[in-house]
């Protein structure tokens, strides 16, 4: 017992820092990106940091996994350069008593993978579509200040708003100058407007209301002038702020469970993939992780994370042609149930090996 504790410990402890890092990471760039959008008028940067906080959930699911990895692969590492696992295996802690060690903090972290997956991300995901989604979030017009003229994301038009009004979902005294290709603008003054959403069309208008336009060349008397009781202008065309799969990601997986359409299906068998990984790399970072004084805690780090690399990137392809029909749903499995085997190899290398000498032995004699 106090062997187990000792291990899980020192084992939760790497994984930990390693993932806190590689959450801080992923979530650094994803904020990156998120306040890039919103300084060009694609995001209000009201939501900015809730969209970070509920894409969290969706990250920790690929991050977990890779944390457990390399933080099993610094722990055992660890006890090979001080010598400690041979003090262990002295004692007589072999190799089948260290799986079963490593197995009860990677069917802990499985499980957690498991919850995240299948419940945790799926949810959080419609909370992040629901955000983006809404057009108060994803205009030109959200970075507006009251009694600042702003440009819009295309260059061709300043619009400035004297008031805003949360109550009414609208903005009072508008003003819009649009400067045209062929030299001419045109000034538009209303009262009030309100921003609508054409999913169709893909754009979004600002609807003016009581208001006058002005349209000509400066400089020259022939323009017009035109009063209208409401008046819709097209902002800006909508851009996808964050490509979500939502045909499969955000959906329940109840609903993928009921669904055959390729994606869903894809997504559904990805779902459960994510936890095998966790016990698939905690048998190859323990066999991975075996070093000595001379070679340092770190010589087998790079390939090690390359050969993880390898398994996402190959579970990842399998998923994208299982979503374009060409491979079956067992595909999947398959790959896991490759890199399974490579991992018992790896970890009985040593034991195989010593079993040809002996037989080796037994016939040279």
């Amino acid at each position: 017992m106090i062997l187990f504790r000792y291990l899980v410990k020192e084992v939760l402890q790497a994984t930990t820092a390693v993932t806190v890092i590689l959450l801080l990471i992923v979530t650094s760039g994803r904020l990156a990106k998120y306040l890039a959008q919103s300084s060009s008028g694609d995001l209000s940067s009201d939501v900015v940091f809730s969209v970070i906080l509920f894409r969290i959930p969706d990250f920790l699911p690929l991050i977990l996994p890779l944390g457990f990895f390399i933080g099993l692969l610094l722990a055992y590492g660890r006890l090979y350069v001080d010598n400690e696992m041979i003090v262990i295996n002295a004692c007589g802690t072999g190799k089948k008593r260290l799986v079963t060690i490593t197995a009860i903090p990677a069917l802990l972290m499985s499980m957690l993978v498991a919850y995240l997956t299948l419940l945790g991300a799926p949810a959080s995901l419609n909370k992040v579509q629901s955000i983006l989604q809404d057009p108060a979030n994803t205009n030109s017009l959200a970075i507006l200040q009251e009694g600042k003229f702003q440009e819009t994301s295309d260059g061709h038009r300043v619009i400035y708003a004297e008031q805003f009004d949360p109550e009414n979902d609208a903005i009072n005294g508008v003003w819009m100058v649009e400067h045209r290709g062929d030299g001419s603008v045109m000034i538009v003054r209303a009262d009030s407007g309100r921003i609508s959403d054409n999913a169709q069309l893909d754009s979004q208008y600002l609807t003016l209301e009581n208001g006058v336009v002005y349209d000509g060349f400066v400089g020259r008397r022939d323009y017009q002038i035109t009063e209208f009781q409401s008046y819709a202008q097209k902002v800006v065309e909508r851009r996808q702020v964050e490509k979500l799969q939502l045909e499969g990601d955000a959906k329940s997986t109840y609903t993928l469970f009921m669904s055959e359409q390729p994606g869903d299906v894809a997504a559904l068998h990805w779902r459960f993939s994510l936890p095998v990984v966790v016990l698939v790399v905690a048998l190859l970072a323990l066999a991975l992780s075996k070093t000595n004084q001379r070679s340092g805690r770190y010589i087998k780090m790079l390939p090690a994370i390359l050969i993880y690399l390898l398994y996402i990137v190959s579970i990842t392809g399998v998923r994208n042609m299982i979503e374009t029909e060409s491979q079956p749903p067992i595909t999947i499995w398959l790959v896991h149930a490759l890199f399974f085997a490579g991992a018992v190899v790896l970890l009985l290398k040593d034991d195989f090996s010593r079993v040809v000498a002996a037989r080796r032995s037994l016939l040279a004699n």
